[in-house]
């Protein structure tokens, strides 16, 4: 699994950031200027093993009346706005509840 490659994908990328309500604005590189496309592209691929793509309503059927709590720090702010992206380029009409806490360290 952490040994691989990123490869070049054609079908990628799993969402449109500029559709995204979720995604932070400093994070939308082509909003910012950003001329190229290309790094959208790329997928994680293992020696090992073959990932199968990410689905969304598959992944909303599987946690259907479950709670998830995303706990960290940038990195993992970063991972829960590409994971609520994906999902909400899955059903963009969904109904959502959106909280977000940021806590100093003590």
């Amino acid at each position: 699994m952490f040994r691989g490659s990123w490869v070049y994908d054609e079908s990628d990328p799993l969402y449109d950031s500029s559709t995204c309500p979720f995604l932070d604005p400093e994070f939308d590189c082509q909003r910012y200027g950003r001329p190229d496309k290309s790094y959208l592209k790329y997928r994680w691929k293992p020696d090992a093993c073959e990932l199968p793509r990410f689905n969304g309503l598959d992944l909303l059927r599987r946690w259907k009346g479950k709670k998830i709590m995303f706990v960290g720090d940038s990195i993992s702010v970063n991972q829960w706005q590409s994971l609520v992206c994906m999902l909400h380029a899955a059903v963009p009409d969904a109904k959502t509840t959106y909280k977000r806490t940021i806590r100093s360290p003590l």
